[in-house]
C-alpha cells in the first residue's frame, strides 16, 4: 500500500507537466489547418480598453506554432511604444514539438531598437521584439504584453490571419469602450460566415475558429482583397498631445490642415524670390508648376523622418529648404508652399501606396494611408506629382500610386478622389530591332526600345544606372539569350514626354542550334514572353489583371547566305477575352526575314473559371514567341 502511494505521488509532477504540455504539441492540431500552413495561430486573445478619448490599454496573449523557416514572420512577438505609448508588460515562452519548454523570456530580454529602417535620419519611434532562432521545426511561442497610451488614433484591425499561408486554431478581439463619451464604428471586409460578431453596450467583440490558410495564387486579386479584416476607429480620438476629429472625410480634411499643416508651410524670402524669378515671364499655369517640380527635384532629397504628431505631421518647409531632405509629407509640404508663392493651387493628399492597388476606405472615416503625394486641381482633373523621386517626371506617378482612392486635403476639408488610371493603350513598348545570323550561328544584333506609360515606370531608372548595373539589368532582360555580350548601351528619357528610349548592341554565340544540315532559329530575339503561371487543381479566386499593356515588335533578320529560306512561315493570329496576339513574317528576296509582332494584354477581372483559358492563352504566347524555324543549307 505504501509502495502504491509514493509511486502515485511520484508520477503526479510527470501527469501535471503532461497535460500543460499537451495544448502545444504540434501533433494534436486538427490536420486540415496543417494543411498549406507555415505557421499557425493556436489561441489570440486582445483586449482593447478605451475610457476615454486620451487613453487607450492594450492586452494582447497569442501562441504560434511555426513549422518551416517561412513562417518564423508570423510569430509578430513584439510591441511599438513612443514617448505616448508605454509597454507594461512583456513575457514569452518557447516550446518544442512536444510541448516541453525550451526557454522564458522577460520584458528585458526583447531587442529594443529603431522602429524604423536605416534610411530614417531620426525618429522618436522604438521596437522591443523577440529574437529567437530556432534549431528545429515545429516550434511554438506564447506571447503576451500590455501597453498603454494616449493616442487612440490607431485602433489596430483584425484579421484572421496576418498573411498567406497561416491558420488559425483560435482567435477573439475585444474592445471596451465609454460608451457615454465615445462613439466606436468598425467596417468588415471581405466577410467571412466563420468569424462571429457580438455587440453590446460599450463593447464589440469578434472571434473565429479553425480558419484553414490561404494561399496565394497566380494573377489572383491580392491578399487585401481576399483576407476577412475588421477596421475599428474612433470618431473623436487624440494624437500626440492634439484631439482629433474624424466623423466625416470633411472634418478630419479639416483637422489635417488646421493641426498637421497649419504653421509649417512658410519658406524664407529668399527662396520666394527664388521660386518668383523661376517661373517670370511664363503664363501657363502648369508650365510654372512643372518648373517648381524640377527645381525640388534638385534641391532635395529623401530621407525618412519619423517625428511630429505621431510620424503625420510634416517637418517645417523652412527646415526642408535649409536642410534639403525630407519624408514623404515634408517633402509634398514643401512642394505645395512653393507653388503656394507662385499662386498656384495644390492639395496635400493622402494614400496607400504600393504595387498592389489599395483603396483609401471611402465610406470609414479614420487614420488611414502610409504615403503623401501631391495633387494640383487641372480643370476638371488632377496632376500628380510624387515629391520623393528624384528622377519621376513631372505628373507621372506610375504604379506605386496609380488608380486608387485617395484623401485630398483641401481648405473645405477631405475629399475622395481617384488617382490617374493607365490604360492599356497607354502602356505601350514600341520595338525596332534587327540582327544577322553567322554562319557559326552565332547573332550580331541591335534594338531600339521606346516604352511609355506603366512600362516607361518599369524601366526608366535604368538610365541612371552605372554601367555594369545596366549590362546587369538587360542581361536579366534577355535572360533567354545565351552567351550574350553587351556592346553598347544608349538611354534616351524624354521627361516631358515621358518616353524612354534605349539603344542596345549585342552578340551572342551560338544563338541557333543545328540538326544536320539544317539551322534552327527563333526569330523572337528581343521580346520573349516565356512566363506561364502555375496550374491550379481547384482555383479558389478569380483572375485579376490590374494592369495591360501593347507591344509592337518590328525586327529585321538577315541570314547567311549559304542557308536558304523556308518557302513560307504561316503567321500567327491567337484572339482571346485577355488580349490578341499576332506576329506575320514576310520573306526577302536578299535572305532576310520581317518579323511583326503585336501582343495586346488586356486588364480585367474574371471568374476563377476563366482561369484555364487565361493560362492557356499565356503558354501559347510562351510557345509561339520560343518557336523555331528551320533554315535549311544549300548543297
Amino acid at each position: 500500500m505504501r509502495l502504491f502511494l509514493y509511486c502515485c505521488i511520484l508520477l503526479q509532477p510527470m501527469l501535471f507537466f503532461g497535460q500543460e504540455g499537451l495544448k502545444y504539441q504540434s501533433i494534436l492540431i486538427d490536420e486540415t489547418l496543417k494543411k498549406n500552413a507555415h505557421s499557425i495561430l493556436r489561441n489570440e486573445r486582445l483586449e482593447v480598453t478605451i475610457p476615454n478619448q486620451r487613453t487607450i490599454e492594450f492586452d494582447n496573449y497569442r501562441v504560434v506554432t511555426v513549422f518551416n523557416k517561412k513562417g518564423n514572420s508570423d510569430v509578430d512577438a513584439y510591441a511599438h511604444y513612443d514617448k505616448e505609448t508605454r509597454i507594461k508588460k512583456m513575457e514569452a515562452t518557447i516550446y518544442d514539438k512536444f510541448g516541453k519548454e525550451i526557454k522564458k523570456y522577460k520584458k528585458s530580454d526583447f531587442k529594443d531598437v529603431s522602429a524604423v529602417s536605416g534610411g530614417t535620419l531620426f525618429s522618436d519611434s522604438r521596437v522591443k521584439y523577440l529574437e529567437y532562432t530556432p534549431t528545429s521545426y515545429p516550434y511554438t511561442v506564447e506571447y503576451h504584453y500590455t501597453t498603454t497610451s494616449t493616442n487612440t488614433a490607431f485602433i489596430p484591425g483584425w484579421v484572421p490571419n496576418g498573411s498567406y499561408n497561416a491558420s488559425t486554431e483560435k482567435s477573439s478581439y475585444t474592445i471596451n469602450y465609454n460608451q457615454d463619451v465615445l462613439a466606436l464604428k468598425y467596417k468588415v471586409i471581405n466577410s467571412s460566415d466563420q468569424i462571429t460578431i457580438k455587440e453590446s453596450p460599450g463593447q464589440i467583440s469578434v472571434s473565429i475558429e479553425n480558419y484553414e490558410a490561404l494561399v496565394p495564387e497566380a494573377y489572383s486579386p491580392g491578399f487585401e482583397n481576399i483576407s476577412p479584416k475588421i477596421l475599428f476607429a474612433l470618431d473623436k480620438f487624440h494624437l500626440a498631445g492634439v484631439d482629433g476629429d474624424a466623423k466625416d472625410w470633411e472634418s478630419f480634411g479639416m483637422w489635417i490642415n488646421n493641426y498637421l499643416l497649419s504653421g509649417t508651410q512658410e519658406v524664407p524670402e529668399e527662396t520666394k524670390m527664388e521660386v518668383l524669378r523661376l517661373v517670370e515671364g511664363e503664363t501657363d499655369t502648369v508650365e510654372k508648376a512643372r518648373k517648381i517640380y524640377e527645381y525640388v527635384q534638385e534641391k532635395t532629397r529623401y530621407i525618412s523622418v519619423q517625428v511630429g504628431i505621431g510620424g503625420w505631421k510634416p517637418m517645417l518647409a523652412s527646415e526642408v529648404d535649409a536642410l534639403g531632405y525630407g519624408d514623404c509629407k515634408a517633402l509634398t509640404n514643401y512642394t505645395k508652399s512653393l507653388l503656394d508663392v507662385a499662386e498656384i493651387p495644390s492639395y496635400y493628399t493622402v494614400l496607400y501606396a504600393g504595387k498592389e492597388k489599395k483603396d483609401i476606405q471611402p465610406d470609414f472615416t479614420s487614420m488611414q494611408g502610409n504615403h503623401a503625394i501631391l495633387s494640383i486641381p487641372n480643370d476638371d482633373d488632377y496632376i500628380w506629382l510624387e515629391c520623393t523621386s528624384q528622377e519621376i517626371p513631372f505628373g507621372f506617378i506610375g504604379d506605386f500610386t496609380d488608380d486608387r482612392d485617395v484623401v485630398i486635403i483641401t481648405p473645405e476639408g477631405g475629399k475622395i478622389v481617384h488617382t490617374d488610371v493607365y490604360d492599356y493603350k497607354e502602356n505601350t513598348q514600341d520595338l525596332k530591332g534587327s540582327y544577322t545570323i553567322t554562319l557559326e550561328g552565332s547573332i550580331e544584333a541591335q534594338v531600339e526600345m521606346n516604352s511609355k506609360g506603366i512600362q516607361y515606370d518599369d524601366r526608366y531608372l535604368v538610365e541612371n544606372q552605372i554601367e555594369k548595373d545596366q549590362k546587369d539589368h538587360y542581361y536579366d532582360f534577355w535572360d533567354y539569350v545565351n552567351n550574350m555580350e553587351i556592346q553598347s548601351i544608349a538611354v534616351e528619357n524624354d521627361k516631358n514626354e515621358i518616353v524612354l528610349t534605349e539603344k542596345v548592341a549585342f552578340k551572342a554565340d551560338n544563338y541557333a542550334s543545328f540538326a544536320g544540315d539544317e539551322m534552327l532559329v527563333s526569330l523572337n530575339a528581343f521580346n520573349r514572353s516565356t512566363y506561364v503561371p502555375k496550374r491550379y487543381r481547384n482555383r479558389k479566386y478569380g483572375v485579376r489583371i490590374d494592369r495591360g499593356f501593347i507591344d509592337t515588335d518590328s525586327v529585321s533578320v538577315t541570314i547567311p547566305k549559304e542557308y536558304s529560306l523556308p518557302e513560307s512561315i504561316e503567321n500567327i493570329h491567337v484572339e482571346s477575352e485577355f488580349g490578341t496576339y499576332d506576329v506575320e513574317y514576310t520573306l526577302g528576296e536578299d535572305n532576310t526575314i520581317s518579323y511583326i509582332r503585336k501582343y495586346v494584354f488586356l486588364d480585367g477581372e474574371f471568374p476563377k473559371e476563366k482561369y484555364s483559358d487565361f493560362r492557356k492563352f499565356l503558354k501559347k504566347i510562351a510557345r509561339y514567341d520560343s518557336q523555331k524555324i528551320v533554315l535549311t543549307k544549300i548543297e
